[in-house]
């Protein structure tokens, strides 16, 4: 009797793997090419959009900057004024997201500075007075299959710039510098001298657990 629920216990997963391969078509991942390849998945409306393009913002970087409603300056703010990135992005210490600030935020220094002949100020002004939140488009927008926490990393002790590029002394409006794939990131916890630093005697086994799938894919 034994032997018997032996046998049945490993031939009835597989024998429900058959019928669901030939019940659902029978098609995986390795019969798809050209773009499905690169994103394997049909339902590309999960993907973040820019207009009528996709805007997933992994991979090669071009040159490409993305339009924004004001023209903000972060040479100006975060470099020339050293306002704190987490001033502004607070939710990069406590959340899995940065966050953009509220238009409060802004008025908190902006309600005490002139906009007369400043037309991006006035801007701002009128989104505050409307109560509108500002539209900004998100330059650095993942797919949904990737987890990614600031948090961790912040308290881990990695710098903005790290990802994010040279932003007090380089730009004006954001743009992503860094690739943001899987490969980008498996060297940085393979290298970063943080990992060492944080955990000490530790720090082999947490490398191993940072290239573990479930890390990133939840």
């Amino acid at each position: 009797m034994n032997s018997v629920k032996r046998t049945a216990a490993f031939f009835i997963p597989i024998a429900g793997m058959a019928f669901s391969v030939t019940f659902f078509g029978g098609k995986s991942i390795a019969d798809d090419t050209g773009e499905e390849a690169t994103f394997p998945r049909e339902n590309k409306d999960l993907l973040p959009r820019w207009g009528d393009e996709f805007q997933v913002a992994y991979g090669p970087v071009s040159d490409r900057v993305l339009e924004q409603p004001i023209a903000y300056s972060h040479m100006l703010h975060a470099g020339t004024l050293q306002i704190d990135c987490q001033y502004c992005h607070s939710g990069a210490r406590r959340s899995i997201h940065a966050g953009v600030p509220a238009t409060a935020t802004c008025m908190n220094c902006h309600s005490v500075i002139p906009s007369t002949d400043r037309p991006e100020l006035e801007k701002l002004k009128d989104y505050f007075e409307r109560g509108e939140a500002i539209p900004w488009q998100k330059v650095h927008d993942l797919p949904d299959f990737v987890h990614f926490s600031h948090k961790r990393h912040v308290i881990g002790g990695v710098e903005c710039e790290e990802c994010h590029g040279d932003v007090r002394n380089d730009m004006t409006v954001a743009y992503r510098v860094s690739e943001l794939t899987m490969g980008w990131c498996l060297d940085c916890h393979e290298d970063h001298p943080n990992v060492d630093k944080n955990y000490g005697a530790e720090a082999e086994y947490r490398r191993a657990e940072l290239k573990d799938c479930w890390t990133c894919h939840k």
